[in-house]
C-alpha cells in the first residue's frame, strides 16, 4: 500500500504537468494564428521557438512517465480512494480529450494559415521575377546612357 501511496500523487503531478504543458501549447497556437495572420514576423519567429520548446518539455515529461516508478502489485490499486479517484480521473480524462480536440483545430488552422502564406509568397516570388529584368543594375559592359550625350549627334 505504501508503493501506492507514492506513486499515485507522483503519477497525478506528473499528469497535471502534461495538461498545463497542453494548455500552454493551445495558447502559443492561437497567439501564433495572430501572428500569421498580421504577418509579424518576430511573432511568428518568437511563436516558433515556444512551440519548439513546449515540445522539448514534451519530450522529456513523457520520458518521465515511462520511468515513473510503478507499484510492485498493480491489483492493490483497485478500490483505493473510491469514487474521488474515478471523479477526478474522469475530469481529467474530459480535460485531456477537450485539449485534444482544440489542439487538433488549431494545428488544422495554422497549417492552413502557412499554407496561404507560403501561396502569397509564391506570388510575390513570380512578381518580383518578372521585374527583375526592368530593375537589374547593369552588368558590367553596360552603361547607362549620359544625360545629354548622343542626343545632339
Amino acid at each position: 500500500m505504501a508503493d501506492i501511496d507514492t506513486y499515485l500523487p507522483e503519477l497525478s503531478a506528473l499528469i497535471e504537468q502534461r495538461l498545463e504543458l497542453l494548455r500552454s501549447l493551445a495558447e502559443s497556437l492561437e497567439v501564433s494564428q495572430v501572428a500569421l495572420v498580421g504577418n509579424d514576423a518576430e511573432a511568428i519567429a518568437r511563436g516558433a521557438a515556444h512551440q519548439a520548446e513546449l515540445c522539448r518539455q514534451w519530450g522529456l515529461l513523457e520520458e518521465q512517465l515511462r520511468k515513473a516508478k510503478r507499484p510492485s502489485n498493480p491489483s492493490s490499486e483497485t478500490g483505493h480512494g473510491g469514487s474521488l479517484d474515478r471523479e477526478y480521473s474522469a475530469h481529467l480524462q474530459a480535460e485531456w480529450d477537450e485539449l485534444g480536440t482544440r489542439i487538433r483545430y488549431l494545428t488544422r488552422v495554422h497549417w492552413s494559415l502557412l499554407r496561404h502564406m507560403q501561396r502569397s509568397l509564391a506570388v510575390l516570388s513570380r512578381v518580383v521575377e518578372s521585374c527583375a529584368p526592368t530593375y537589374a543594375a547593369p552588368g558590367p559592359g553596360l552603361s547607362r546612357p549620359e544625360a545629354g550625350a548622343g542626343a545632339g549627334e
